[in-house]
């Protein structure tokens, strides 16, 4: 949008000219702090209460609408949140009664105020409270927002809220276009839109906006944006009151009530005769005193319509919908005759239990207490539940992307994504899914990475990467000033000494402990020894080593995961003592994302990764193993976080070696999942480093794009660089990777893992004969033996040509 002239009318909506307005706000907002943007607060709030309190009084029903007279009890948080939201708009956006707002009349009458002071009441002025869509999130720097009704983009300075808000969800938000840290950000009263209110929002807002602007001629939008946080308030505060809810069906179409028939028992032995012989009626016993009753829907498609209980006298029968409920009584009625009699029939609103629950469990968070509490033996191992749990998430994604989905007009999701207009829908709607993802991350609970459905839809950005992001040793090189001039030093210095061999020397953590450099380093102010002994082996080992480094492709990365590391771990050879091994497609790092999630210690868990960097170590004290650090970085100002594992080498396969080290035991190794995140990330950096040291590999050495420099250390905005510095051996797939999309496909139908397991023969490796010149192990990847893949596919989801 062109700037306005000076005798033009300010876009801000005051009805003023701008250069009487709002002209050189930018310019004197860059002078203001948080002291005085405090300090404006405070003094225009004091203005409030001693001159414009009856007004402020009125302004406060207007502002609680439908809900002022109610009585809600919110918590402190959501109270805080009202009042900031309800004190911003009185004082920057609503008329009083001669038509001015209160902020225009405390810099006419109020007090003296400084420039910044001043500066930031303009700034807050032109500003409005508009609804935004979450479209990126730096963890502890930033979040990049889109104005869902205007689709601009903005990128604000956040350090809480990035962490704990998730991509893709809407907030009602404030943004300052220029805050205390010079950047915009967003001022207080940030509301959150539920995501089952999205599309009602949006078409109230758009349908508002459309008559705001045809009854305000050359009025601007942001007129009309002033006029809208009651609107967003009561969106919000009834979202807490009346927690929305989907409309609950059966799959017949019928409102979900369950309903309860209750009877009278005179003649248990009948009954029971007269249940047990039903079968060709869909009565099936269940249990000493317990009946199913099943059939086909008006679909045609197998459903339980509801259960049968007998108990102390009395016969139950419990349905999900009244139809269904009066259908079950005229059926066992029918079948007992005389042996019953009706007492009485009960109906419980599902939704209304479901918003009961979501009340108690937002009370629950408030109160820092447990939602449910089980004890141990109710519940199923974690990583039995999660098996359970993803496996039924991957059958259901698979088959909803070929269902009539409402949201899109009935239309499937992959049909409505080759369509321009529908096309938007579908973006929302996965987006949505990335959301749930990533909040089940931040719970701790089986979380299904859904990223997946973009390549299969076409919606996938089709240029792939050429470079990595910066690596976990150049961001701790910039994060920990000083950290990567002492591994330099510290690396130098050994590589100088009596005794180095290229082949065979690693640095460990006991001989930097002694090394002076160390502890001269570690005696100057604000060094934390644990984080510096945590990053330093890592650092000093890859400089020692001239920082060597393999990025692993993703249809590699695919093929490797699908390889059994069942080669005796004493075959396992180093192409260098010390080296790292990058991964950035989402399959690796959604395993890295589930190991560190749902620890609120972790200030990366919960968040979305961009890079794992595995660095690797050779050690053969007290006895020869394998070191590998996982490196999980978001990319934010957070350190990349570490986590340390060491894999024996000796004769057992190294995952048996390293798990039943962990197990403390001899025999047997401790029981994990196979979709267990951790054993997952083992088997595929173990196998890409055997990968990279394998016969007849050759690796496609990269050079480091040229970057913009890197951002001075500790600023709240950090923009990394696009790409590492360093070169790397790329070790490329030898599979397209629409060929390896098929196979995962498979993966996520329960029919098609069976066709997978007998079809695709799993990778593994092949060691040297005696007499070979080379004894260096052969991969044997994956491999397809069987009929065509497309004919495959087509069997295992029954689709139609």
């Amino acid at each position: 949008m062109a700037k306005p002239g000076r005798n033009d009318l300010c876009p801000c909506g005051s009805g003023k000219k701008y250069k009487k307005c709002c002209e050189g706000t930018e310019r004197a907002a860059a002078t203001f702090t948080r002291a005085e943007r405090m300090s404006a607060y405070v003094k225009l709030e004091r203005f409030i209460e001693e001159q414009l309190g009856p007004e402020d009084d009125a302004a406060l029903d207007e502002f609680w609408g439908a809900y002022v007279d109610q009585d809600i009890d919110l918590d402190e948080h959501d109270d805080a949140l009202s009042t900031n939201t309800y004190d911003v708009w009185f004082s920057f956006d609503r008329p009083l009664d001669d038509g001015t707002l209160a902020v225009d009349r405390f810099l006419e009458t109020g007090p003296a105020l400084t420039a910044g002071e001043r500066a930031f009441l303009q700034a807050m002025r032109a500003s409005s409270l508009r609804l935004y869509e979450v479209m990126d999130a730096v963890p502890g720097a930033s979040l990049t927002l889109r104005d869902v009704l205007e689709d601009d983009l903005v990128t604000v300075n956040e350090r809480s809220g990035s962490r704990t808000i998730d991509r893709h969800e809407w907030l009602a938000a404030r943004v300052n276009p220029r805050g205390p840290s010079g950047g915009p950000e967003m001022e207080a009263g940030v509301l959150h839109v539920p995501r089952l209110l999205h599309q009602s929002v949006r078409e109230q807002l758009s349908a508002a906006r459309e008559a705001y602007l045809r009854e305000h001629p050359g009025a601007g939008v942001q007129g009309f944006y002033k006029t809208l946080p009651p609107f967003f308030h009561e969106v919000w505060v009834g979202s807490i009151i009346h927690p929305v809810v989907p409309e609950l069906q059966t799959t017949d179409g019928e409102p979900l009530v369950i309903t309860r028939v209750t009877f009278e028992v005179t003649d248990a032995a009948a009954l029971k005769k007269a249940l047990d012989g039903a079968g060709q009626r869909g009565i099936e016993r269940g249990g000493d005193s317990a009946w199913t009753w099943s059939g086909n829907n008006q679909a045609g498609k197998p459903v339980v319509f509801g259960s049968l209980q007998l108990e102390g006298g009395a016969l139950v029968v419990e349905c999900h919908s009244v139809q269904r409920g009066e259908r079950g009584r005229a059926l066992v009625e029918e079948l007992a005759g005389v042996a019953i009699r009706h007492r009485a029939t009960t109906h419980e609103d599902a939704g209304r239990l479901i918003q009961e629950r979501l009340r108690q469990h937002r009370k629950d968070a408030a109160a820092g207490r447990s939602v449910e509490e089980k004890s141990s033996g109710d519940q199923l191992p974690r990583h039995v539940m999660e098996e359970l749990a993803l496996d039924h998430y991957a059958q259901h994604y698979r088959a909803w992307l070929d269902e009539p989905v409402p949201a899109l007009d009935g239309a499937t999701p992959r049909a409505a994504a080759k369509r321009l207009e529908s096309r938007p829908k579908v973006v929302e709607l996965l987006h949505g899914l990335e959301g749930l993802y990533q909040g089940a991350l931040r719970l701790g609970q089986p979380a299904y990475d859904p990223s997946w459905m973009w390549a299969e839809l076409g919606l996938a950005e089709s240029k792939a990467p050429t470079h990595p992001p910066p690596l976990a040793h150049e961001r701790l090189a910039d994060l920990l000033p000083g950290v990567g001039e002492l591994a330099r030093r510290v690396a130098e210095r050994v590589r100088g000494q009596a005794g180095f061999d290229v082949a065979s020397t690693v640095v460990t953590e006991k001989a930097l402990r002694l090394d002076l450099d160390v502890q001269r380093f570690l005696r100057e102010p604000e060094r934390d020894e644990d984080v510096l002994f945590t990053a330093l082996p890592l650092l000093v080992n890859h400089e020692l080593h001239r920082r060597k480094v393999f990025w692993v492709d993703e249809s590699l990365a695919y093929m490797l995961d699908q390889t059994d590391a069942d080669l005796p771990a004493s075959e396992i050879r180093l192409p260098f003592p010390a080296f790292a091994v990058v991964f950035t497609d989402r399959q690796i790092l959604s395993l890295a994302e589930r190991l560190i999630a749902g620890n609120p210690a972790l200030p990366l868990s919960g968040q979305l990764l961009r890079v794992l960097t595995v660095y690797a170590t050779e050690e053969l004290e007290p006895s020869r193993s394998l070191g590998l650090t996982f490196a999980l970085d978001a990319l934010g100002p957070d350190l990349p976080y570490l986590s340390v594992h060491k894999v024996p080498l000796g004769e057992r396969p190294p995952l048996d070696g390293y798990f039943t080290r962990m197990a403390g035991t001899a025999e047997p190794p401790i029981e994990v999942g196979a979709r267990d995140p951790l054993r997952g990330l083992l088997r595929v950096a173990i196998n890409a480093i055997l990968y990279a040291t394998g016969a007849g590999v050759e690796p496609e050495l990269r050079t480091a794009p040229v970057t913009e420099p890197r951002p001075r250390a500790g600023a709240l905005r950090v923009e990394a660089p696009r790409y590492s510095s360093d070169g790397v051996y790329f070790l490329s797939g030898a599979i397209e990777i629409s060929r390896v999309r098929r196979m995962q496909d498979l993966e996520r139908n329960s029919t098609g893992r069976g066709l997978l397991h007998r079809f695709l023969v799993r990778g593994h490796w092949r060691r040297a004969a005696a007499n070979w010149s080379d004894q260096r192990a052969r991969w044997v990847q994956p491999y397809w033996k069987g009929p065509d893949m497309a004919a495959v596919i087509e069997r295992a989801y029954k689709l139609k040509p």
